[in-house]
């Protein structure tokens, strides 16, 4: 065991009697002898304390969780290293000190069964408003389970920020080489198909230990870990059973807090108003100025009793998934065990997940000589799970284009219809970058087979008219959401080009036409002084989302 009792650490803390382990850290009850009062110590267990990682990571989780001050997440008090000095470094024990809680820990209050509705949606709600905080502040917590929930006289407490990460950055999982620290039962689906660190996970995990609290059971039934880990990214979760007296507004935002796709998930505050809402408790929510917190009454639960549109069953995919379950029986069959005896399950998920979505933009411009010069944009989207560094991407423009220059980009090389762009800095996972292309002659069309290093993207073109901007150059930027890219063209030919010469419903170049911007009513791309849209044939497609699986 790290520590011993009456140990002082840092000539201040001393160790009284241990409260709690887990896998890599123990708590210990001890006294301040400065200030005179009872704390929480954590240590690093045994030989982990040894190892500059992981003494790096929980000097980390004390920095994030002392920035985060809020009555349902458990304050950090401070932080020291005890130890030899002569011993250097990784002769050091971190610790850190937090406030001293008494209560009763979630897991333990849910071995005696099920609780009433109220009292799960009073606890489910004061952990979704800690979470929302945290989010505010750019950190998601990443391991939420009733083991890190503290029920005290004051309310709901989170604790143990171990795994914590800053929305919008890499995955800490995949900086270890995309080994996943959790349990196999509250492990949100993105997680275990890795990408970046988003608030939607922590959503995830509420959903479940509301479920769990409401129930006395996760929404699947699941006999091993394996089948845990399959519950999560393929089946749907059951319907909470009706419970008598509980509002149905708070059943249906558990069903969406369990979505698979996290942007379907409502926000954590979202959820903290609704479930806080169902028993009329206060909950303290991030202020609407975005630097403060204030108390938030919400309003009586009769509102959420008139009549809403009921949301749609969860539909299962029907795609085959035999093969990903093969192979995902034989890794876990390696660390099973360790998950079984410890309830954390260290899991190296499957070969990095490529994917790309490529936006074409172009506008071309009708001259009378006919040498029909343009000038496009191409926005790139990482949207696999690992950082591309460096990348290329290659296409070619099949109309004959000469093109004179591009911009935005490290460089490029121009070949016979073909061009091979390099970026000049790492392009991050949900992250994009726009780049411009100018040229001259040939079929103003866009071009195709775009390629990120080597995997096939996700095309989409729009068509500008002669009166429509194009997108601004942009550095590396968040990618943008699905409803925001150009629409994909239903089924059928692809619209007709209204500067193509050649079509008789087209524009000949220097003019003609009965529209004024060149564009015909009976054209796939809409009525006028509508820009048609087109988007690259489903077989491309397919070629990307195939590799994302």
């Amino acid at each position: 065991m790290s520590g011993s009792a009456d140990e002082v650490l840092g000539n201040r803390y001393r160790l009284i009697a241990p409260v709690g382990t887990g896998g890599m850290a123990v708590v210990w009850r001890a006294r301040d002898l400065v200030l005179d009062r009872d704390v929480a110590i954590k240590l690093l267990a045994g030989e982990l304390a040894s190892k500059p990682g992981n003494r790096e990571r929980i000097r980390a989780e004390a920095q994030v969780v002392a920035r985060l001050q809020h009555p349902n997440i458990t304050a950090v008090h401070d932080y020291g290293e005890a130890g030899d000095l002569s011993a250097g470094r990784n002769g050091r024990r971190p610790y850190v000190v937090m406030e001293l809680l008494e209560g009763e820990l979630l897991s333990d209050r849910l071995r005696s069964g099920p609780m009433s509705w109220r009292r799960a949606t009073q606890i489910c709600a004061q952990v979704a408003a800690g979470l929302a905080a945290a989010h505010e502040r750019g950190v998601v917590h990443r391991d939420i389970k009733p083991s890190n929930v503290m029920l005290t006289a004051a309310g709901a407490k989170i604790l143990d920020f171990g795994v914590a990460g800053l929305t919008g950055s890499y995955d800490p999982d995949d900086e270890r080489d995309g080994t996943v620290f959790g349990t196999p039962a509250y492990l949100a689906p993105e997680r275990l198909l890795g990408g970046g660190v988003i608030p939607a996970t922590d959503v995830y995990t509420v959903g479940l230990l509301a479920y769990r609290c409401l129930t006395d059971r996760l929404p699947w039934h699941a006999d091993t870990p394996t089948q845990m880990i399959a519950n999560h990214v393929y089946e749907p979760p059951h319907p909470l059973p009706e419970i008598p007296g509980m509002p149905g507004e708070v059943a249906r935002l558990v069903g969406r807090c369990l979505a698979k796709d996290p942007d379907a998930r409502p926000p954590a505050v979202e959820v903290a108003r609704v479930l806080a809402a169902a028993t009329g408790i206060h909950v303290v929510l991030p202020g609407e100025d975005g630097s403060s917190t204030q108390e938030v009454h919400v309003p009586p639960t009769a509102e959420l009793e008139a009549p809403r549109r009921a949301l749609p069953a969860p539909r299962r995919e029907h795609r085959d998934h035999r093969g990903t379950r093969r192979t995902w029986a034989a890794i876990i069959a390696t660390v099973a065990a360790a998950g079984a005896t410890t309830g954390m399950i260290i899991w190296k998920p499957w070969a990095p997940k490529p994917g790309c979505n490529i936006d074409f933009y172009i506008h071309p411009q009708l001259t009378d000589g006919g040498d029909m010069p343009f000038e496009a944009r191409v926005r790139v989207s990482n949207v696999g799970n690992r950082t591309l560094d460096p990348w290329t991407l290659r296409f070619v423009f099949r109309g004959g284009q000469a093109v004179e220059r591009i911009e935005g980009v490290g460089s490029y090389e121009p070949g016979v219809g073909a061009q091979v762009v390099t970026g000049q800095a790492p392009l991050p996972p949900g992250k994009a970058i726009t780049f411009g292309v100018w040229g001259h002659g040939g079929q103003p069309g866009p071009p195709s087979d775009f390629f990120l290093n080597d995997v096939a993207c996700d095309q989409r073109n729009d068509m500008r008219g002669p009166q429509e901007q194009l997108p601004a150059i942009t550095e590396i930027v968040d990618a943008p959401p699905e409803k925001s890219r150009p629409p994909v063209q239903p089924g059928g030919p692809p619209p007709r080009n209204p500067y193509d010469p050649n079509d008789p419903n087209g524009r000949p170049p220097g003019g003609g036409g009965g529209d004024p911007n060149g564009r015909d009513p009976s054209h796939r791309g809409g009525p006028p002084g509508q820009t048609p849209r087109t988007t690259t044939p489903p077989a491309q497609r397919s070629r990307r989302r195939a590799a994302r699986v």
